[in-house]
């Protein structure tokens, strides 16, 4: 591992300490979060050039994955993804018509890009992408605490509002129906009503169901019943990914590649983000798209000393490896999956050896909101606090 520099490590002036707010005074989203022990007291600075980077990067790296998904569509490669063919038509589907299958929301993890250290994007959670309870409702509840003079980066409310009004454009009548579903874990469902209430407001007419009680049918669409009838889905909001779907429930995958292609309903976020979401992609932008944005990508053990090793559909930090002068690694479910190598891009560090990542929660195309996560690891997993961030 390279050295780090005392004058690179995150100064103690950029943290400012609130008091503890009491789970009584907080929204329903946060009172699972605060149970589980999982926000900082403290509040990181960022500097105003610093999000100008995180910005910029950002823009740049959604438009490297938009030009490589071109190609590798155009081009016919999605068999080197190890996606099945049989979900190929989907994909091209989602893709081709995307004004009205539009990419909801994601975020890219950075790492570095504080003070004089370049950011790098070492992945994309495009498909089943969270952290928004504790971005849209810990984060502004921690500014008020600073009192004024400070803001946040953002604007996440009015962006997925503004592509879902787009979304509604393309349904030929007024309030139609907004299904979101998760496979009923917690975290996800707090997500999903994240979601639900920016539909709402939208205009939709939302609704919630765990993924055991939707209906789908490959010739009619997607139903949720109510009060003893089924009612048409015309949007599908999941947070289960779509990998998951394709390896583990073909059944289900073929159905909805049958609803997609015959635009029987919307399904977000789009099929076309189950490239996004699989880590060999990345090594097909190393390999095709050479740049300096995101973290050089392989499919094959570099030649390098201080790479990191990840399953390509890993999560949560899960089944990590990063070899420097040391190892350092992680457990998880992910273990038998394929591998891929990555440059080892460090996190920024305080003196207190805790380990910040930045995420750059993205709306479509535009980078709408800030987070970081802190851990005393050099790997960020599930076990990180959140921080709420500030601007001055």
């Amino acid at each position: 591992m390279v050295s780090q520099d005392l004058s690179d490590l995150l100064e103690d002036s950029r943290f400012k300490e609130v008091k503890r707010l009491k789970k009584k005074n907080l929204p329903h989203k946060l009172h699972w979060f605060i149970d589980e022990d999982y926000f900082s007291e403290e509040l990181l600075e960022i500097y105003n050039f610093e999000l100008d980077r995180f910005v910029n990067l950002s823009k740049e790296g959604y438009q490297l994955f938009v030009d490589a998904t071109h190609q590798i569509i155009n081009r016919n490669q999605l068999h080197l993804l190890g996606i099945p063919d049989s979900f190929h038509n989907c994909i091209y589907h989602s893709w081709q018509q995307r004004d009205k299958h539009p990419f909801l929301y994601g975020r890219f993890d950075i790492n570095g890009g504080f003070d004089r250290t370049n950011p790098k994007i070492i992945e994309f959670n495009a498909d089943t992408c969270s952290t928004l309870p504790e971005t849209l409702f810990w984060q502004p509840l921690q500014l008020e605490q600073l009192g004024s003079g400070y803001r946040q980066f953002n604007n996440f409310t009015t962006d997925i509002e503004k592509v879902f009004t787009a979304i509604k454009g393309h349904i030929p009548f007024e309030n139609p129906s907004f299904l979101a579903s998760t496979l009923g874990y917690n975290e996800d469902v707090l997500n999903a009503n994240c979601i639900t209430d920016s539909a709402y407001k939208s205009g939709f007419y939302p609704f919630y169901l765990d993924l055991e009680k939707v209906v789908f049918s490959a010739e009619e669409g997607i139903f949720y019943e109510i009060d003893g009838e089924y009612q048409p889905v015309d949007v599908f909001f999941k947070i289960f990914p779509w990998d998951w779907i394709i390896h583990e429930e073909p059944e289900l995958a073929r159905t909805l590649s049958s609803i997609i292609t015959k635009d029987l309903s919307i399904v977000l976020n789009p099929a076309y983000t189950t490239i996004w979401q699989n880590k060999r992609f990345l090594a097909y932008i190393t390999q095709n798209f050479p740049n300096d944005i995101i973290a050089k990508t392989y499919e094959s053990q570099p030649s390098t000393s201080n790479y990191v090793v990840k399953p390509i559909y890993g999560r949560l930090g899960e089944n990590i490896e990063i070899k420097t002068s040391k190892v350092v690694t992680s457990k998880g479910d992910y273990g038998n999956q394929q591998k891929i190598y990555q440059e080892f891009c460090p996190l920024a560090k305080d003196k207190e050896n805790y380990f910040y990542q930045t995420g750059m929660i993205l709306v479509g195309d535009t980078p709408s909101a800030l987070n970081v996560r802190a851990q005393d690891s050099e790997i960020i997993t599930d076990d990180c606090e959140f921080m709420s961030h500030f601007l001055r």
